[in-house]
C-alpha cells in the first residue's frame, strides 16, 4: 500500500494567508517555542515533540525536542504526518499507527518505527489552523483525558503567542510610522539619521557629541556645564511621540502567559 496525502481543506487558501501573517516562516527563533515541546514531552512522557506551521507546500518547524540535529527543519507538506491535523480543530490522536489506514504506509511508520502520534492544532481566534503541536513514540500509547486537556491548553497558548506577536509587529510598525510623521511635522526635511538621534536622546540613550549639537540646535535639549538636558520643547515633543499603551499591555500579558506556561509543570500527573 502506498501512502496517500491528506485532502486539502476547503479554507486552505485563507488558512495559508493566516500562516504567512504570523511572520514565523523561515525564522530562527526556537528559543521562543522550546518550552512548548518541553512541556508536551513532560505531560505525555513521549520522547519526541515538535511544533510548526504548515503553508501551502511545506511544514516549517518552530521548535523540536528529540530529533537528530541532521533532520531538516522543514518538510514537504505532502510527506508530513501533520497535514491530516489541518482537517479538524479537534486533536488528532493515533494510538497505534500501524493499524491506521492513513498512516500505516508512511515512512515514519515503516522505516522509523513510529507507532504513537498525537497532533494538537494551533488555532487562531478566527478559526484557522496554523499548524500543530505534536508528540510521538515508537511504542503504542494512550493519553488520559487530563493529559489531552493539558495539551489542548498548551496549543491554545501557543496560538495566542503567535497572534500577540503579529499584533506586536503591526503595532510597532504603526507606531514607527506615526513617530516619523510627527517628527516630519516638527522638523522639515529631517533625515532618518537625525530622527534616530532625536529618539535616542528622548529615551535617554547614549548619543555622540555631534548628536548633542543637533539636539541643542533643534531646541530639544539645553547645554549646562558640558551636560545636556531636555528642554521644555523636548518634553512636549516627548509627549507627542509617546508609545501606544496598548502595545505595552500586550507585551505585559505575553510575559504573564509565559509564567503560566511554566506553572503547568506542577499540574502534570502520571
Amino acid at each position: 500500500m502506498t501512502f496517500k496525502p491528506a485532502d486539502i481543506p476547503t479554507n486552505d487558501s485563507k488558512r495559508v494567508q493566516a500562516v504567512v501573517r504570523t511572520g514565523v516562516l523561515d525564522t530562527n527563533s526556537t528559543e521562543l517555542y522550546d518550552v512548548y515541546c518541553l512541556l508536551a514531552k513532560e505531560i505525555t512522557g513521549c520522547p519526541v515533540s515538535w511544533t510548526g506551521v504548515i503553508d501551502a507546500d511545506r511544514q516549517f518547524v518552530l521548535a523540536r525536542d528529540g530529533f537528530p540535529d541532521e533532520v531538516p527543519i522543514e518538510m514537504p507538506r505532502k510527506q508530513t504526518l501533520c497535514q491530516f491535523a489541518l482537517e479538524k480543530t479537534n486533536p488528532l490522536i493515533i494510538n497505534d499507527m500501524t493499524k491506521d489506514k492513513r498512516f500505516m504506509s508512511h515512512p515514519a511508520v515503516t522505516d522509523i518505527g513510529v507507532k504513537f502520534y498525537a497532533a494538537f492544532p494551533i488555532i487562531t481566534s478566527d478559526g484557522y489552523i496554523l499548524g500543530t503541536l505534536c508528540v510521538s513514540d515508537n511504542r503504542v500509547r494512550k493519553l488520559s483525558k487530563h493529559k489531552i486537556d493539558l495539551l489542548i491548553s498548551l496549543a491554545q497558548k501557543l496560538a495566542y503567542q503567535l497572534e500577540v506577536q503579529v499584533a506586536q509587529r503591526k503595532s510597532t510598525a504603526e507606531t514607527t510610522i506615526n513617530i516619523m510623521h510627527k517628527l516630519m511635522s516638527n522638523f522639515a526635511d529631517i533625515s532618518l539619521y537625525n530622527a534616530i538621534s532625536i529618539l535616542k536622546f528622548l529615551i535617554n540613550d547614549v548619543i555622540t557629541s555631534e548628536e548633542k549639537k543637533l539636539i541643542i540646535k533643534l531646541g530639544i535639549g539645553e547645554s549646562n556645564e558640558g551636560d545636556i538636558y531636555i528642554s521644555k520643547y523636548g518634553i512636549k515633543l516627548q509627549e507627542q511621540l509617546n508609545m501606544n499603551i496598548g502595545t505595552l499591555k500586550r507585551i505585559k500579558n505575553l510575559s504573564e502567559d509565559d509564567d503560566e506556561l511554566m506553572d503547568m509543570l506542577s499540574k502534570i500527573e502520571g
